[in-house]
């Protein structure tokens, strides 16, 4: 069963090794949107994306582990949390479990934060599109056409759709 045991903290060691690249790629993502580089974004993302599909990988492999693990200590698969697979794992190998635990944990909040924040920016730097496209291309109200006949001005509808 130790063998088990440590397959798991080897999954969960790379896993959190792609959760620290991820959260560096995240902040630099930060720096990216605030100087407004597009096609860099747009590279960092697709980066994210493999990297995303990896830790896909990892969360499978390690979801078998768990099931393995779980039919050993006669445990249903999905009542074996971290925190009962800390009070099942030998001393030798508890410290390593815990500080993963722990590791993982933070990063995955601070991940959230970064992300947060890089949402709030995009949608800030939306907004300032918007406006200056509406800004640029004036409202259709303010558009006005003169008749064939001259009598006075005509509300006319814009070549132009604001909302691209």
């Amino acid at each position: 069963m130790e063998g088990l045991w440590k397959k798991l903290i080897e999954i969960l060691e790379k896993e959190s090794g792609l959760y620290k690249d991820i959260l560096e790629l995240s902040r630099h993502k930060t720096n990216t949107i605030v100087e407004g580089k597009v096609a860099e974004l747009e590279q960092i993302t697709r980066v994210e994306q493999k990297m995303l599909l990896n830790i896909g990988g990892l969360e499978q492999q390690r979801e078998d582990a768990v099931n393995q693990l779980a039919r050993s200590l006669n445990v249903p698969a999905d009542q074996l949390s971290i925190d009962l697979a800390i009070d099942k794992v030998g001393a030798d190998l508890k410290e390593r479990l815990v500080a993963l635990k722990d590791d993982i944990a933070a990063q995955l909040k601070e991940l959230k934060q970064v992300n947060d924040l890089n949402s709030q920016l995009i949608e800030k730097s939306l907004e300032y599109i918007d406006f200056s496209i509406n800004l640029i291309a004036g409202s259709p109200s303010d558009v006005t056409y003169n008749t064939a006949k001259g009598k006075g001005k005509d509300k006319g509808v814009s070549f132009f759709d604001q909302k691209v």
